[in-house]
């Protein structure tokens, strides 16, 4: 696990480039604490950060291929990376070190461009080749690792985190409108935008090849695709395929040179991957990591200590205060050098902080939401289509105003505060925008007020592009489960998860988001994975393998904090100075009279506007952090 960074210097400008790459490089410490590594070649400059986990004496990086022509920089794991190294030596290549990363350089050699295909993993990888002049960035297929770029007139720049490309000279920081507008909208920006104009993320499953200083368009290697027909069995059968398919993806993430432990939430995808490391490890060396909170709203220590004991792992609790969190706020905040207002990435932060004080890489339930349905609104799409056919004013009478009438205690999965109205408010919307739209912190009505203008149809246009790329049957749930794959996973969870884990110089590795797990989950019929209004229904049952049903099938809880108290007492006086008038004014952003009365209105507690104030507030101390530089 590293940072990478580099440069394509189109006019031999740069007074010193390796004082310009070391700079690049050394935003970026926390991604790789244990080793520092440059390339130059005429105007290319290539450079990584290196947390080392494989190959710790001689997988020192940039590593190149045998005459020294082709180099590589490489962020991220290869697993069963042996068995290609084994074809590639019998092809006749010669390797001088242990490491994963080395087998990029010679698949390259072998295979050209088709190289990354042949590669499963978490990775973002810059190689250059030398006598073809020809720069190539490539990204994971589930977009794991992240990778940042700016084709300037002057110069090619790449890096891990925007900081690092930030720190090249002349580049300028000017906020994308259309990013914003996203931001706002979805607490996050959508690939391939960033929040900067003029620098681009690479999508996930896709290269990108610069030649001769050309940059040219990137282009996909591998797709998220549904089967269509989706294929038959039966359920026993899907059952013990994911049974022995998770078990091989865990297998593969064990590879490490470094202790290796695994998150223990106490829910069921957590869980399912500790049941999966005690078959493969005697369980006593199966250490995990769990967290138990003051607060009993935030509190699952009850289910993860039963998991514990059940599978017979060495258990480690860390006791924590809720409002202990606000202490890694400031750290957590100046290191997002792009605005995302997922609030749990602060509780990842800490559980990653404390996990590494034992073990370098940690294994984690992240994606079974997302591949298997785990999410009510999987349903409630279904549901949505079939109101949609209703006269608006039938159903407003019948249904939406007798269910806002419904207790909505918070933290509810079906009729949480204001769940019921953004459910009925964007039923007309297009099924993709309005999968967006139930999760968003602003309506789009809302936009004319808060930024002067309505919602630009081009910040939208990536999600009606995710669902035109959509390859699969015409199902409702597989379209949103997709989208929520190739939207809300690779821009949202995987960017929180990065980044809280690699700030504690923490790998995190996620067998959920293995390939062959993906694909096969895509060819299940999705009325197995989500029947009536039950969510991820396959993988509860391989969980019954291993766990008592009364453990399995219980309320979903969330990993969060409580921001809506949190802003009435701990953190007023910081909400009430970020988004004071004059600060709001300042920065031009949004309405300031809009955040004035949002923020009065929650801290009066005449009106709940938690989520709406904590994109602002991300917004603005993001803006101050980076944009007054």
């Amino acid at each position: 696990m590293c940072g990478i960074c580099g440069f394509l210097d189109r006019r031999g400008a740069l007074a010193d480039p390796l004082a310009t790459l070391t700079a690049m490089n050394n935003t970026m410490v926390h991604r790789g604490p244990d080793d520092a590594g440059t390339y130059l070649h005429e105007h290319v400059g290539l450079a990584m950060r290196r947390l080392a986990i494989i190959d710790l004496t001689s997988g020192h990086q940039p590593i190149h291929n045998e005459d020294q022509t082709i180099w590589v920089v490489f962020n991220g794991e290869i697993y069963d990376f042996h068995a290609l190294r084994e074809q590639l030596r019998a092809a006749g290549h010669r390797f001088y070190t242990k490491s994963d990363t080395e087998v990029i350089v010679h698949a390259y050699e072998q295979f050209g461009l088709e190289c990354f295909s042949k590669l499963h993993g978490m990775f973002a990888i810059a190689l250059y080749d030398a006598p073809r002049r020809r720069l190539v960035l490539a990204r994971d297929r589930a977009g794991k690792k992240p990778l940042y770029y700016a084709n300037a007139a002057n110069a090619f720049v790449f890096g891990s985190e925007l900081k690092a490309v930030l720190q090249y000279p002349g580049m300028a920081r000017e906020m994308d409108p259309l990013a914003l507008q996203q931001y706002l909208l979805f607490s996050c920006v959508w690939t391939p935008r960033s929040i900067l104009r003029g620098v681009k993320k690479l999508e996930e499953a896709h290269y990108m090849v610069i030649e001769d200083g050309v940059a040219q368009s990137p282009r996909r290697y591998w797709s998220h695709t549904f089967a269509n027909p989706p294929e038959r069995a039966p359920e026993r059968e899907w059952i013990a395929r994911i049974d022995a398919t998770l078990r091989t993806a865990v297998q593969r993430r064990l590879e490490a040179d470094v202790p290796l432990g695994v998150f223990l939430s106490g829910g069921v995808d957590s869980s399912l991957i500790v049941a999966q490391m005690c078959r493969l490890m005697p369980p006593k060396a199966v250490k995990t990591f769990s967290v138990v909170f003051d607060d009993r709203a935030y509190d699952e220590s009850h289910w993860s200590r039963w998991a514990a004991k059940l599978m017979g792992t060495d258990h480690h609790e860390f006791h924590l205060s809720v409002d202990g969190m606000l202490d890694v706020l400031d750290r957590v905040l100046d290191n997002m050098d792009e605005p995302m207002a997922d609030s749990s990435i602060i509780p990842t932060h800490v559980v990653s902080s404390l996990t590494r004080q034992h073990v370098t890489v940690a294994l984690a339930g992240d994606g079974g939401d997302e591949v298997f349905g785990g999410y009510p609104k999987y349903f409630a799409q279904r549901w949505a289509a079939l109101l949609a056919r209703m006269p608006r004013g039938l159903r407003t009478w019948l249904l939406e105003k007798p269910l806002r009438l419904l207790p909505s205690p918070d933290g509810s999965v079906l009729f949480g505060q204001g769940k019921v109205a953004a459910f009925f408010h964007s039923l007309d919307e297009h099924p993709a925008l309005r999968n967006q739209f139930w999760v968003s912190p602003f309506l789009p009505e809302q936009f004319k007020e808060l930024i002067g203008a309505p919602v630009d149809a081009a910040a939208l246009a990536p999600v009606l592009q995710r669902d035109t790329d959509y390859c699969g049957p015409d199902d409702i749930v597989s379209r949103t489960m997709h989208l929520d794959f190739t939207l809300l996973m690779q821009d949202d969870f995987n960017v929180k998860v990065d980044r809280a884990s690699m700030l504690a110089s923490l790998e995190v590795r996620e067998p959920f988001m293995d390939t062959d797990v993906i694909e096969l989950a895509a060819r299940i019929p999705s009325r197995l994975h989500v029947p009536t209004m039950r969510t991820k229904h396959l993988l509860k049952r391989v969980a019954e393998i291993y766990y008592p049903r009364a453990f399995i099938h219980r309320k979903k809880w969330g990993f969060g904090i409580p921001v809506k108290r949190w802003i009435r007492d701990k953190l007023r006086a910081q909400f009430s100075e970020t988004l004071s008038r004059a600060n709001v004014q300042a920065a031009g952003l949004v309405s300031p009279a809009l955040c004035e009365r949002l923020l009065r209105e929650h801290l009066q507690g005449t009106a709940s506007h938690a989520a709406p104030l904590w994109n602002l507030f991300v917004l603005h101390r993001w803006h101050a952090r980076w944009m007054k530089q």
